[in-house]
């Protein structure tokens, strides 16, 4: 049953209050050991067929950060090891073909969006130019459709047991 939950949400938006009811589900299945790999903080994963671009990872990175910042009394992104663990997941052999192109396509048009904006990259613009674009992409259903299965990893890697390289010291289990 949460095998099938992950999947819905992998392949469909949701709403806020679906949202908010899943996460739910998530925290109480977060008991249970997940089968992923073993992800390493910083280390660019690839196994040749699946290898991702700096610029993929940096844009993550500021994707990830700008949507759960590092605060006083929360953790981050970054200290989550979120990017890693999406990488991670997505070089996986049987992830979805599908959602793999369709990540790493959103990446692709977010820096189209910011380039065309600003000049820059999604990861070279400050915290107000990154909302912005953030907003214009998720207006569209793609858009919001990305930034749902962006989010849905960032807690996967937030409620994920540290023995799989994220969570270090349960910090998000803590928080």
């Amino acid at each position: 049953e949460f095998a099938s939950l992950l999947t819905e949400l992998r392949e469909h938006p949701i709403n806020r209050r679906a949202f908010l009811h899943r996460i739910n589900i998530l925290l109480t299945a977060s008991a249970f050991p997940l089968v992923i790999p073993a992800a390493i903080p910083g280390k660019t994963v690839t196994d040749g067929e699946h290898s991702v671009s700096d610029e993929t990872r940096e844009t993550l990175e500021a994707v990830h950060d700008h949507l759960f910042p590092l605060t006083e009394d929360a953790p981050g992104a970054r200290q989550i090891n979120a990017t890693t663990y999406l990488l991670t997941t997505l070089s996986e052999p049987q992830f979805d073909p599908d959602n793999r192109e369709f990540i790493r396509n959103g990446v692709h048009w977010l820096n189209q969006l910011a380039n065309e904006k600003t000049g820059k990259t999604f990861s070279d613009l400050d915290v107000k130019q990154r909302e912005q674009v953030l907003r214009q992409i998720e207006k569209s259903s793609a858009g919001e459709r990305w930034l749902s299965l962006i989010l849905l990893y960032l807690f996967e890697a937030l409620l994920s047991d540290p023995v799989y390289g994220v969570n270090p010291d349960q910090i998000g289990w803590r928080w």
